[in-house]
C-alpha cells in the first residue's frame, strides 16, 4: 500500500513538472496548405479591360472544379470570359461555347475535340469579333451575333512592330551605338549624327547600361521626345559604384559568380545623375545645370501639353528635401517651382506629382500637416488651394479627369468607426470643392476607372467577407453587380477566415490592427503556443484587410499544426496612417517594432485564455527576418523559437536608399551581430545563395557572430534561390519552418518555471 502511495505521489510530481502539448497535426497543415486551397478558389478580383468603341469591358472569371482528386487543375471549362455593357450593366459570356462547338463541327467535318480549341479576347478593330484557334486554323467569332467565320490567309492581319525613339512627326529617330547616342533621319539612317562621344557601360544612353556593345549595331536608347523637335536623356553615371557578388552552385559544370553594382549606406561613390536636352533641328545635346545638392537624384515628370518646358524633381541625399524644377527646352535655363521639406524623411510611398493643363495646374502630395494631403499649385509655384483636407490620408490617385478638373483618389481613415486600413475612393474637384465618397461599403476597395472617366469598376471585400464587384457611374450611382466571388467550396472544405483584432501600442494610446489564425479544430479550453509573424516595414504592414486565402506566409497552414498565429502592425510600419505613425521608427530601424509586438501578444494573452505565453515563437522574411533575431535577442525570455529567412541583419550592407532614408544619413547603423550574444532560444537562419537584394553575407555575418558567442543555432542555405524562394525550395523551406516550431513548441515537453 505504501509503495502505491509513493508511486502515485511520484506520478503527480511528474505531471506537475512537465506539460505535454498535443502532437503537431501535420495532416491538417498539409490539407490546408496553399496547393490544396488554390484548387478551391476562383477569381477574387475582377480585372477589367475596357473597349472604347463598344463602351464595354471584358474580364476573366475562373471557378474551381475540384472533384476530390488531388491532381485536379483548372481547365478551359472553368475559365469564363464575360463582357459587360458599361451603360446598362448587361453581362454576357463572351464565348458561347455551345454555339461555337456546333459551328466548328460544320467547318471541320469531323468529331469536335474541345481540347484543340483555344480562345482569348483578341479583338478586331471594330471590337465586335474575337479570334479563335482550332488546331492549326483560326476563326473569327462575333460575340453579338454568335456567328463564326473561318479566316483565310489573306484575312490574317499583318503584324506591326513599334519603332522606338521616333519623333511624333515621324521625321527623326534616336538610338545608340556602343552606348553613345545617335540621331538620324527616320527616312534615311545613313545620314546619322553622333550626339555623344564619352559614353561607356554604366555611363550610357542605352536601355541596357551594362551591355558590351560595339558600333556595328544599333540599340534602343533611354532618350525620350518631348516635342517633335526637342528630346531629353537622363543619364546615370554608375562607373564608380562598387559591387557585390553571389555564387550560384546550382549550375553546371562550374559554380557561377554573379557580380552586380550595389550602393550601400554612406558610400562615398554613388550614382550621379545628369540631364541632357537635345535639339533635332541642330542635331545637338547639352547638359542642363541642375546642381544643388551633392549626390542628388533626378526624376523627369511628364507634363502633357507643355512644349516649352521639361519638369524635373531633384532629391537631396538626406531624403528629407526635394524640389520641382522647370527646364526651358530652348535655352536650358532652370527655375525652381515647388520646394518641399519633410522631416525626418519624405514619404516616397505616397508622394505624387501630376502636372496638368500644360503645366498650369500642378497637383502635389505632402504630409506637411501631419497627414498626407493633395495641394494645387500654378506653374510659378504659387499655392492655389488645398485639394483634400482633414485628419485622414489621401493616397494613390486612381484617375484625373482633366476635362472637368476632377481628382479620383483613395483615402484611408476618413470614414468614422471604420478600420483605417480600408481603402475608399473619393472624387473631388482640383479646386478643393465638391468632395464625394464613391465607394460607401464598409470594406476595402480596389477601383478601375474607365478611360472616359464615366464609369468605375469597384471590387470590395474584408478579411471575413468574399469580394463583390460593382459597376458604378462616377457620380456614385450603382448600375449593376458584376461579379460575386464564390467561396462555397472553400468553406465546405473546412477553411476559416483569419480573425481581426485591435490592441494598443506600447504607448497605451495608439491602436494597432492585426489578425489571428487558429487551428480549424480549435478548442477554447486548450492552451496553444503562439507564433508572431512579423515584418517591421516601414513601407508596409503584412496584415491583410481584403479577403485573403493564400497569404504570403501561409499562416493558415502553420496554425493547423496546433498554433495560434498572429500578425500585427506596429508603429513605424505603414504609410497609410498619419506621418507620426509612419515615421515613428526613424533612427531605430532594427528595434522600433519589437516592443509593440511583445505588448500586443501580452494583451491578447490577457484577452484569450487559450494563448500560452510560455511558448512564444516568431518568424519573418527580409526585414521580418532581421526583426525576428533582434526580438529574440532583446527579449530572450519571451521569444523562445524563431525562424529568420533572408534577413537584412547587417543594414550596413543593405540597400542605400533603405538605410539612409529610415535609419538616417551619417547615423550609426544598428546590426544584429551586436546583440547575438544575448540569444537563448532556438533559432534557424535561412538564406537563398544568390540573393542580390539582401546579400547572403547578411546571414553569414550573423552566423559568424553567433559562432564567436558560442551560441547554438541552425542554418539553411537554399541553392540557386534569390530573395523569394520558388518551387521545391519554397515547399522545403515551409516544411522545415513548420517542423522547427513543432519540435520546440509542441512536440518536446516544456519545463515549467
Amino acid at each position: 500500500m505504501q509503495k502505491k502511495q509513493i508511486s502515485l505521489v511520484g506520478l503527480l510530481l511528474v505531471c506537475c513538472v512537465y506539460v505535454y502539448a498535443q502532437q503537431a497535426n501535420y495532416e491538417a497543415a498539409k490539407k490546408y496548405d496553399a496547393p490544396h486551397l488554390s484548387k478551391r478558389i476562383g477569381t477574387l478580383k475582377v480585372i477589367p479591360f475596357f473597349l472604347k468603341k463598344t463602351n464595354s469591358f471584358w474580364f476573366l472569371a475562373e471557378q474551381p472544379s475540384f472533384s476530390g482528386k488531388e491532381s485536379d487543375t483548372l481547365t478551359n471549362k472553368d475559365r469564363v470570359y464575360h463582357i459587360v455593357d458599361l451603360k446598362t450593366g448587361k453581362k454576357q459570356e463572351l464565348f458561347d461555347k455551345k454555339a461555337i462547338a456546333n459551328q466548328l463541327q460544320q467547318f471541320i467535318g469531323e468529331k469536335f475535340n474541345s481540347k484543340q480549341l483555344s480562345y482569348f479576347p483578341n479583338f478586331s478593330e471594330d471590337e465586335k469579333t474575337v479570334k479563335l484557334k482550332y488546331g492549326s486554323k483560326s476563326y473569327s467569332y462575333n460575340y453579338l451575333s454568335k456567328q463564326l467565320t473561318e479566316d483565310h490567309e489573306g484575312q490574317q492581319p499583318k503584324k506591326t512592330y513599334p519603332k522606338f525613339g521616333v519623333s511624333a512627326d515621324g521625321k527623326w529617330e534616336l538610338y545608340t551605338r556602343a552606348h553613345n547616342l545617335y540621331i538620324a533621319s527616320a527616312a534615311n539612317k545613313e545620314k546619322e549624327q553622333q550626339l555623344s562621344k564619352n559614353a561607356e557601360p554604366y555611363y550610357s544612353f542605352c536601355v541596357d547600361e551594362k551591355g558590351d556593345y560595339t558600333v556595328d549595331k544599333t540599340y534602343p536608347s533611354t532618350a525620350k521626345w518631348v516635342t517633335a523637335r526637342y528630346f531629353y536623356a537622363l543619364r546615370i553615371d554608375k562607373r564608380k559604384v562598387q559591387t557585390m557578388s553571389v555564387i550560384n552552385s546550382d549550375v553546371t559544370p562550374r559554380p557561377r559568380v554573379s557580380t552586380y553594382k550595389y550602393e550601400l549606406p554612406e558610400d562615398k561613390d554613388v550614382a550621379q545623375y545628369e540631364l541632357m536636352i537635345g535639339d533635332a533641328n541642330s542635331s545637338t545635346i547639352k547638359k542642363v545645370n541642375l546642381e544643388r545638392w551633392p549626390d542628388q537624384q533626378l526624376e523627369v515628370v511628364a507634363a502633357p501639353g507643355n512644349s516649352e518646358e521639361l519638369f524635373v524633381i531633384r532629391r537631396k541625399r538626406t531624403r528629407d528635401e526635394m524640389e520641382l524644377c522647370a527646364v526651358n527646352l530652348a535655352s536650358g535655363e532652370v527655375r525652381s517651382v515647388i520646394h518641399e521639406v519633410s522631416k525626418p524623411f519624405i514619404n516616397e510611398d505616397f508622394f505624387n506629382v501630376s502636372i496638368l493643363n500644360g503645366g498650369n495646374d500642378i497637383i502635389w502630395w505632402s504630409d506637411r500637416s501631419g497627414w498626407g494631403q493633395y495641394y494645387r499649385y500654378n506653374n510659378q509655384g504659387k499655392l492655389l488651394n488645398r485639394i483634400t483636407k482633414g485628419n485622414f490620408t489621401a493616397a494613390k490617385i486612381a484617375a484625373i479627369d482633366t476635362a472637368t478638373g476632377t481628382l479620383y483618389c483613395y483615402g484611408y481613415g476618413k470614414q468614422p468607426n471604420v478600420n483605417p486600413y480600408y481603402a475608399f475612393l473619393y472624387k473631388i474637384g482640383i479646386n478643393g470643392k465638391s468632395e464625394k465618397l464613391l465607394t460607401p461599403e464598409n470594406a476595402t476597395h480596389q477601383v478601375f476607372i474607365s478611360p472616359d472617366r464615366k464609369y468605375l469598376i469597384d471590387t470590395y471585400s474584408r478579411i471575413d467577407s468574399p469580394p463583390v464587384t460593382i459597376l458604378r457611374k462616377t457620380d456614385g450611382k450603382q448600375i449593376s453587380m458584376v461579379y460575386k466571388a464564390d467561396a462555397g467550396s472553400l468553406y465546405a472544405y473546412g477553411w476559416k477566415n483569419a480573425e481581426p483584432f485591435v490592441v494598443k501600442a506600447k504607448d497605451d494610446s495608439t491602436d494597432l490592427y492585426g489578425l489571428i489564425w487558429k487551428p480549424f479544430d480549435f478548442d477554447p479550453n486548450k492552451k496553444y503556443p503562439v507564433i508572431s509573424q512579423v515584418y517591421p516595414g516601414p513601407q508596409i504592414e503584412t496584415v491583410w484587410n481584403d479577403f485573403t486565402v493564400l497569404d504570403k506566409y501561409n499562416n493558415a497552414a502553420l496554425a493547423q499544426l496546433g498554433f495560434i498565429v498572429v500578425a500585427v502592425g506596429h508603429r513605424g510600419n505603414s504609410p497609410i496612417r498619419n506621418a507620426a505613425y509612419y515615421k515613428y521608427g526613424y533612427g531605430n530601424l532594427r528595434d522600433n517594432a519589437i516592443d509593440d509586438d511583445k505588448y500586443a501578444l501580452e494583451q491578447l494573452a490577457l484577452r484569450y485564455s487559450f494563448i500560452d505565453l510560455t511558448k512564444v515563437g516568431i518568424f519573418g522574411h527580409s526585414g521580418g527576418g532581421m526583426m525576428t533575431v533582434a526580438a529574440m535577442c532583446k527579449y530572450p525570455d519571451f521569444y523562445k523559437v524563431g525562424v529568420a529567412s533572408s534577413g537584412n541583419h547587417d543594414n550596413r550592407i543593405y540597400n542605400r536608399t533603405w538605410g539612409e532614408s529610415y535609419q538616417g544619413f551619417q547615423k550609426k547603423m544598428q546590426i544584429n551581430q551586436e546583440v547575438a550574444k544575448n540569444l537563448q532560444g532556438h533559432l534557424m537562419l535561412v538564406t537563398g545563395e544568390v540573393d542580390e537584394n539582401v546579400n547572403p553575407a547578411n546571414t553569414y555575418r550573423l552566423a559568424d557572430a553567433l559562432i564567436k558567442a558560442d551560441k547554438d543555432f541552425d542554418l539553411m542555405v537554399l541553392p540557386g534561390q534569390s530573395h523569394g524562394y520558388e518551387g521545391v525550395y519554397k515547399t522545403y523551406f515551409e516544411k522545415r519552418l513548420r517542423g522547427y516550431f513543432a519540435k520546440y513548441l509542441i512536440d518536446e515537453p516544456q519545463e515549467l518555471k
